[in-house]
């Protein structure tokens, strides 16, 4: 299980501390995202030069970084790349005294990954876990999945379908691919009142995260209309929310059922108050950096809730979504795409004679 942050490529346009990049010189490296295989060779990336007016200009002398040389191995002159061993960093190309980055993710031969490696549910819900499998063969074995004889959960060898049996753990299981394997965990809470709550999630992309957090649901009343719902999922550090994964929906939650969740523009989200007012479903993902960076949800997205239960001076909930989202920050740019996956316990508040705020 892979806890920590992985990647974060939060200054994709121009190095971390530099000036705002609509105003400021700055260096493009294309693609923004790109991958190879371990022993594979890549020819230099493109590194374009712009002006603060955005034009295009001479960018003389380049030279080539990797943020760890012994993942991704670069010729500082020629710009040349070759993978040594799995992982993800950070390729930097310095152009006129600018920086600008991309994501460079490098795979072995035979690559197993869990989308979502930790698991929370109530008793009787169920889930299959999500796995990709990279095989430079181009014929990926099948993925089987084993645990240990539990009370808290099972799990389908074949399909990889979990079954929450009684609260407790985490407890892991294991994916595997032929001779690679990969580590999940799955706890199963029962809250007792409607405080706490649990989340997990996993952005994919330009950004690589894989964190814990708490879980919140309310029905709230629309500013001049009806009942909606909303879900947020906070990563805390003391008492700060450092992080954030917030889904909006148009209508109230009170049963079981699966629910689209929409696109949003950075208009709607920044300009308009789409919380108060929200326009349709939609879902947002931030994180405190320098500068802060967001994500807002493309079409296609779901969030499915799999039980309202009834609990101490209320309800709790449990769910799981995923929402492909796309950076605020290069909104214009598909490769800047993060899929987001997540599960949930929350206590579910209602709320509905309090306008929201």
């Amino acid at each position: 299980m892979k806890r920590a942050l992985l990647f974060l490529l939060a200054c994709v346009v121009v190095g971390c501390g530099e000036n705002d990049p609509t105003t400021s010189p700055r260096v493009i490296v294309a693609p923004l995202l790109d991958s190879l295989f371990v022993g594979d060779t890549l020819t230099a990336r493109t590194a374009t030069y712009l002006d603060a007016r955005g034009d295009t200009q001479p960018a003389g002398p380049v030279r080539w970084f990797s943020s760890d040389s012994t993942l991704a191995r670069v010729d500082s002159l020629t710009g040349q790349i070759v993978g040594r061993a799995s992982g993800a960093v950070v390729l930097s190309a310095r152009a006129n005294g600018i920086t600008g980055t991309a994501l460079l993710v490098v795979s072995r031969s035979l690559q197993l990954s869990l989308l979502l490696d930790t698991l929370y549910l109530m008793p009787g819900d169920t889930i299959t876990v999500p796995v990709a499998v990279q095989d430079r063969d181009g014929s990926p074995p099948p993925v089987w999945f084993s645990t240990s004889v539990n009370g808290v959960f099972s799990i389908d060898s074949a399909t990889g379908r979990v079954t929450a049996t009684g609260a407790g753990g985490p407890l892991t299981f294991t994916a595997h691919a032929d001779t690679v394997n990969a580590v999940g965990a799955v706890e199963v809470v029962q809250l007792a009142d409607t405080v706490g709550g649990k989340g997990f999630f996993t952005v994919l992309g330009t950004v690589i995260r894989r964190d814990r957090s708490g879980a919140r649901a309310v029905n709230y009343k629309r500013q001049g209309d009806t009942v909606t719902f909303r879900v947020s999922m906070p990563v805390l550090s003391g008492n700060i929310a450092v992080e954030n994964m917030l889904i909006t929906l148009r209508d109230s939650v009170n049963a079981a059922g699966t629910f689209a969740v929409d696109s949003i523009s950075p208009n709607e989200a920044f300009a308009a108050d789409p919380v108060c007012r929200p326009p349709r479903p939609w879902a947002l993902w931030s994180i405190q950096t320098n500068p802060p960076l967001r994500a807002l949800s493309l079409r296609g997205g779901s969030l499915v809730i799999t039980q309202v239960a009834t609990i101490s001076h209320g309800r709790a909930i449990s769910g799981r979504f995923v929402v492909p989202a796309r950076r605020s920050d290069l909104y214009d740019n598909p490769l800047a795409s993060l899929p987001i996956r997540g599960t949930f316990v929350a206590p579910l508040i209602n709320d509905p004679s309090r306008p929201c705020s």
